[in-house]
């Protein structure tokens, strides 16, 4: 036992210190001294041991250690009596988001169109992002199909999205799903910038490259640049501020109000989470902001990455009470898995894409890191709390050799998710395990949750990168979205105009229990009476045994016929509906 020492030891400095820290300084503490800002630092310890501290880790982190962000003196008082060596990277988070600022404003002067797709030479506003989206539906109705998903933020901020393919308003036609998602955590800006510039490039490449023309009809487009639209606008609003002080002309230097402008800045630029201020209960629309009253608002909310229903709970995810045997701290950590896996209305709006398409390849952006990941998020040693061993993903080797394709383009470091830290209940995780999917993360840029945009802009177009950077790896994406040797195909003849629906009813395992995973994907017959139904394999990767589809035909004049399918990845199956 001697190992977990360590790792007991933080959890228990940790869960103590974490609530207290929370609530600011006393009275007593307030001084006239120009009070602590937030820090980017390297913690030379596991990332287990360093999370059961309760501090924020980034997506940074390996053999060399785990970067970590203090947002408070008492975090910095916490990780220093763990007796962990560390090193600070960037001294002043509030400086540091002040230069970017500055330096963004000294780009977007000098730049009249960057080489991105859009040409932007800024960060965008979540309004850019609504705008843009609408924009790009209006302007090009045969390509493009604006989408609003059902659920909006517990702040009351919709989730919108596109949908991109050839003929694209046609009726449900079995063309498979290649799903791209941006801004699950709040501060992780580039990904929302790198996931709209592909929607640009494709509108744009369908006019000049045979090669996307010709994928955009085999393959139907769906992008959601920002999943959590009520932190990222919380996030970006505060982020754009140099620093408060510049706004209070009697107090230029933060010496005679060093609280509020230092706590207020910057403010909620480094929110990760969502608005859930109190576990199941809705947030009143527009209140979100009263996360101020934390440090940086990092303490409250849930992780929308660990919220999924794969793993749910598991090592690497924080649950309400503080734990010392599981290392965590409770409700106020920054991992937070909610009160339930789709607890909340940002992953139960991905869940229902997912589940209500054929989505065979998908991409979740965040930043940083450089590295390209894939399932599973926990080690394959653990095993569930009922009995179940992780072991590795059962199509490591195919997910490995795409992840190297995409790593041939963007550069990043191709590994399993868990190589760089437990943290399960992921997006990428779940959809693989629900339907078979080949789901991966980005984590874009080295260091940074968002650096200056000209790195955006480089990291999108593959500059300094030894292929075509994300934009291409993107594309290799695509491709396999396309590709039948991935998935599987139902062929058939059918009445014109009816409708076939493909159903499974299934459930993803938790670290408790399961989560239901009912798939439901329809399919218009074309007036020809044959279809082509490109499907995710029958039997989820999962699944201890073979499992079919149900597939109902329904014609246009009531007869219907039910049959039960099995296909494997790679397989074509020719189906028999005479009765229909």
């Amino acid at each position: 036992m001697a190992p977990l020492r360590r790792p007991l030891l933080a959890a228990a400095v940790g869960a103590a210190a974490l609530a207290a820290s929370l609530l600011g300084p006393s009275p007593a503490a307030v001084s006239t001294e120009r009070p602590w800002t937030p820090q980017l630092v390297r913690v030379h310890a596991d990332a287990e041991s360093v999370g059961a501290l309760g501090l924020d880790l980034t997506e940074h982190g390996g053999t060399e250690g785990v970067d970590v962000v203090l947002h408070t003196a008492a975090e910095r008082a916490r990780l220093e009596a763990s007796g962990f060596h560390s090193e600070v990277l960037v001294p002043d988070l509030v400086a540091r988001e002040a230069e970017r600022n500055r330096l963004d404003a000294e780009y977007a002067a000098r730049t009249v169109r960057s080489a991105l797709p859009s040409g932007r030479t800024s960060y965008r506003t979540l309004e850019d992002y609504e705008t843009e989206l609408r924009d790009l539906a209006r302007e090009h109705r045969s390509l493009v199909r604006h989408l609003t998903l059902p659920e909006p933020g517990l702040d009351g901020r919709e989730v919108h999205g596109v949908e991109i393919a050839h003929r694209v308003r046609r009726p449900a036609d079995g063309r498979p799903t290649f799903l791209m998602l941006g801004l699950h955590h709040a501060r992780e800006w580039p990904s929302a910038e790198h996931t709209m510039e592909f929607a640009h490039d494709l509108v744009a490449l369908e006019r000049t490259d045979r090669d996307v023309r010709r994928l955009l009809r085999r393959v139907r487009v769906v992008v959601v640049p920002v999943v959590n639209p009520d932190g990222f606008d919380l996030s970006r609003t505060s982020g754009g501020l140099v620093d408060l002080n510049v706004l209070n002309p009697l107090d230029p230097t933060g010496t005679l109000l060093p609280v509020a402008t230092q706590v207020l800045t910057p403010g909620l630029a480094y929110l990760r989470k969502n608005c859930r201020l109190v576990a199941g209960v809705d947030t009143p629309d527009g209140t979100c902001a009263a996360m101020l009253t934390t440090p940086a608002g990092f303490g409250l909310g849930v992780d929308l990455n660990r919220n999924y229903g794969q793993w749910w709970s598991g090592p690497g995810a924080a649950g309400t009470a503080p734990s010392v045997t599981e290392f965590h701290a409770g409700l106020l950590d920054p991992r937070h898995h909610g009160a339930d896996a789709f607890s909340e209305p940002e992953t139960r709006n991905v869940r229902d894409l997912v589940l209500s398409r054929q989505v065979t390849t998908l991409i979740t952006n965040h930043t940083s890191g450089n590295l390209v990941l894939r399932p599973w998020a926990g080690a394959p040693d653990h095993v569930t709390d009922g009995g179940v061993p992780l072991g590795l993903a059962p199509d490591e080797k195919a997910l490995r050799r795409l992840g190297a394709r995409f790593a041939a383009e963007n550069g990043y470091t191709n590994q399993r998710s868990h190589e760089l830290y437990d943290g399960v209940g992921t997006t990428e995780d779940w959809a693989y395990a629900a339907t078979g999917a080949f789901g991966f993360t980005f984590e874009i840029g080295p260091t940074e949750f968002h650096p200056p945009f000209e790195d955006v802009v480089a990291e999108y177009v593959g500059a300094d990168r030894p292929g075509g950077g994300n934009r291409a790896a993107y594309l290799v994406a695509l491709e396999h979205a396309a590709d039948r040797r991935a998935h599987g195909v139902l062929t058939g003849r059918a009445p014109a105009g009816a409708t076939l629906t493909l159903t499974r009813d299934a459930a993803t395992t938790t670290w408790d229990g399961t989560s239901p995973a009912r798939l439901r994907t329809t399919l218009v017959v074309p007036r020809s009476g044959d279809f082509t139904w490109h499907v995710n394999p029958s039997t989820r990767p999962t699944s201890p045994q073979a499992e079919k589809y149900r597939l109902t035909c329904t014609s246009a004049r009531g007869r219907s016929q039910v049959t039960r399918v099995r296909v494997e990845r790679g397989e074509r199956v020719r189906v028999a509906l005479r009765r229909c």
